[in-house]
């Protein structure tokens, strides 16, 4: 019965990405609120990997159902440094199948002394956390326009591809492995997305 901590932890997040954490402290001539906050000159350069998503993005998707038919569906993906601007968090507005609103949150984090990315992932609507990437377990790596990610779990690896075709417009895949990444199921859902802001 672990749900209501979530849901406790989802209401801080939110309430932070909407204004409620512009009581935080800051320098007297700095917004303490901002769309999409500001890159820290600290921030570790491995940061720039998913710089691309900060903004406001809008586009469409499919997912591949379970019956081998496929749904389309209407995106927003809203990216936002965090932390002092040492970190990434962004946003993924949809609909599920069912056409019950989903919303999930990743937090994206380079961690110099461990060499290691922090990727985590907030699933805001069903109330879990997924660790997706640390310094044990799954990987980051850039590919000229590509950025990939692969997540490792006991029962399902998960790789997302990520293609920035320009600054006003990127892809999205995942696909999925149920045997240690030997074979993978690709393009499980597939998504283009345009920059709006």
């Amino acid at each position: 019965m672990r749900k209501p901590q979530y849901a406790v932890l989802a209401a801080v997040v939110l309430a932070c990405c909407y204004g409620m954490g512009s009581m935080t402290p800051g320098r007297a001539d700095t917004p303490a609120v901002t769309s999409y906050g500001e890159r820290s000159a600290n921030a570790p350069k491995e940061l720039d990997a998913f710089a691309f998503l900060i903004g406001k993005w809008e586009g469409t998707g499919k997912t591949k159902l379970a019956d081998g038919k496929s749904a389309e569906f209407a995106v927003t993906w809203i990216g936002r440094y965090i932390l002092d601007g040492t970190a990434i968090a962004d946003e993924f507005h949809s609909a599920a199948p069912d056409g019950s609103p989903y919303l999930g949150i990743s937090f994206r984090q380079y961690d110099r002394s461990r060499k290691a990315w922090i990727v985590e992932y907030l699933n805001v609507s069903n109330s879990f956390l997924r660790r997706q990437v640390n310094a044990a377990s799954g990987s980051v790596s850039v590919h000229d326009n590509a950025v990939v990610v692969v997540s490792e779990a006991r029962d399902t690896w998960s790789r997302e591809t990520y293609r920035v075709e320009s600054h006003d417009r990127f892809t999205y895949s995942i696909d999925l492995s149920n045997d240690g990444g030997h074979t993978w199921n690709v393009a499980q859902i597939e998504m283009t997305l345009s920059r709006k802001e």
